[in-house]
């Protein structure tokens, strides 16, 4: 039993490091199927594993200083993604040392044959390990343009009148947002998964496999390509309305596209039949002394999980009891003031952000004046502190056609206590200058914005030493056109603030602005 409960911790320890990634990332979600299916596979070795040998003297050696190395490893790693629960790179070495574990202890038990037969299942949990955020960003932007160029063409092609303004396509009908990125890495994902798992179902050889991959490859990049168009088409040809009856069967149809193609080429490539094993082997190693070895070093590794596990959860929650409430704050929408108005939030946003609580609205004022406004805010948990911080207007505002002019120097905004600190930029939009405003700041922390917090080590480890974990984030974006000057646009942000912000059960609150110059509301 010793083996199979240290397995058990590994495994558990890991799979809730990554479980809220594949619970709210949808690019992530098939991550949730991934634990199953290695079960499936290793089923399948063992009806045909061979006979297990011994590792020798320094095979066991070998195995014993990796088991330990990686339990050791994995239990520094608990309680650091406790504290900095979206930091991707986190999930990718417990992963590893995870799958390490596991090889090594397969070594240990059945010897260098049982090494290679069941090496590709335990292998094939990493497929799940969500990507690191800056390289699957650089993917994400990459495959929204090559989308949108690739997509503007096709309807041209087709006789459509079509014209690009950053990532979205302006039709005669209306501007279609080509907001698949995610849905192609989406795609490419699963698609490698799949064809990963039929490789190893079929038995196929190794260039097969690799034959396999670029297979899926092809079908996801080329499904999404067909499923945007024919979405643009059914745009241009019976208005933007008409999309959203579109939208799931084409989505269904990249699907079966990448599905299918990768089926039935390893179906077609499979291998002959394996027979079952005839003998059962017994779970032991060569001798006595091995065998003594064995068991003191899984009996250490199991300590040392366990004792992460159950110490990290007690730091925290002895510094949590600890930890003085702040006073709240909180932003409402301004219902029945005149030119306001609420501005709804498609699900795909809420989708995109990982389902926060919030809303937006837009005002104009008789000058001609106009400003905009969302306001989100995350639960305490798991959520990712990381993918909302690359939702920032140097992302999404480029995305939408407004181009940058240059970032502005940072405000603060600050009342009976409380400090809000902003970024701002300056951004053209149509000739006209935008001056944008953003922050996002995480909860328990008073004046404290997340720029910065998690971005370097020390600050990680910062929040591990004080018994910090996630408490809940929030974001305010504020925009404003048509005003003359930068001092302008910061005293319509103070004055906005002064209407929108609430401390504890004050319906509203004055303040002030701070950041080089004041302004009064």
């Amino acid at each position: 039993m010793l083996p199979l409960l240290l397995v058990a911790v590994s495994w558990f320890a890991v799979i809730r490091l990554l479980w809220t990634d594949w619970r709210i990332d949808p690019q992530y979600s098939y991550g949730t199927l991934v634990p199953l299916l290695v079960v499936g596979l290793l089923m399948k070795r063992w009806e045909d594993r061979p006979a297990h040998t011994t590792c020798g003297r320094s095979g066991g050696i070998l195995a014993g200083a990796t088991m330990l190395l990686s339990a050791a490893f994995l239990a520094l790693v608990i309680p650091m993604a406790e504290a900095n629960p979206d930091w991707r790179p986190l999930g990718c070495a417990a992963a590893l040392a995870m799958v390490l574990l596991s090889l090594s202890l397969i070594l240990m038990v059945g010897g260098t044959s049982w090494l290679k037969h069941f090496c590709f299942p335990i292998c094939f949990f990493l497929i799940a390990v969500p990507w690191p955020r800056n390289f699957e960003q650089s993917m994400m932007e990459g495959l929204m343009s090559w989308n949108t160029g690739t997509t503007l063409e096709i309807l041209h092609w087709f006789g459509y009148e079509a014209l690009r303004q950053g990532n979205l396509i302006a039709i005669p009908t209306g501007i279609i947002g080509i907001e698949e990125a995610c849905s192609g890495i989406r795609s490419l994902q699963s698609g490698l998964m799949v064809a990963l798992f039929f490789g190893e179902v079929f038995r196929l050889g190794l260039i097969r496999r690799l034959l396999l991959l670029l297979i899926s490859i092809g079908a996801a990049l080329l499904g999404n390509i067909l499923r945007n168009s024919v979405l643009a088409i059914v745009a241009s040809r019976q208005g933007l309305s008409a999309v959203a009856s579109w939208h799931d069967p084409a989505g269904i149809l990249v699907l079966l596209l990448t599905v299918g193609s990768v089926f039935g080429a390893a179906y077609l490539w499979r291998q002959a039949k394996v027979a079952p094993a005839r003998e059962q082997f017994p779970l032991q190693v060569g001798n006595v002394s091995q065998s003594r070895a064995f068991v003191v070093i899984q009996s250490v590794a199991l300590v040392l999980l366990l004792i992460s596990l159950l110490g990290t959860e007690s730091w925290f929650r002895a510094h949590e009891t600890q930890q003085m409430a702040l006073r709240e704050w909180r932003m409402s929408p301004r219902s029945g003031v005149p030119g306001v108005s609420p501005v709804t939030l498609s699900p795909k946003t809420s989708r995109m952000l990982f389902y926060p609580e919030g809303f937006s609205e837009r005002w104009i004022r008789d000058d001609g004046k106009q400003g905009q406004v969302f306001y989100f805010r995350w639960p305490a948990g798991r959520t990712a502190v990381q993918a909302v911080s690359m939702h920032n207007p140097e992302v999404c505002l480029s995305s939408i056609g407004m181009h940058m002019l240059h970032p502005l120097a940072p405000l603060n905004y600050e009342v009976a206590g409380l400090t809000i600190p902003f970024k701002s930029w300056l951004f053209e939009h149509k000739g006209r200058p935008v001056y944008v405003y953003n922050t996002l700041m995480e909860d328990g922390r008073g004046d404290s914005s997340l720029d910065g917090l998690r971005d370097s080590l020390m600050g990680r480890l910062e929040s591990l030493v004080s018994g910090r974990r996630n408490q809940g984030q929030r974001m305010v974006e504020v925009a404003f056109w048509n005003m003359p000057d930068e001092a302008a646009a910061r005293a319509a942000l103070s004055l906005y603030l002064s209407e929108a912000v609430s401390l504890g059960d004050l319906p509203t609150v004055d303040g002030s602005m701070s950041g080089g110059s004041r302004f009064p509301k």
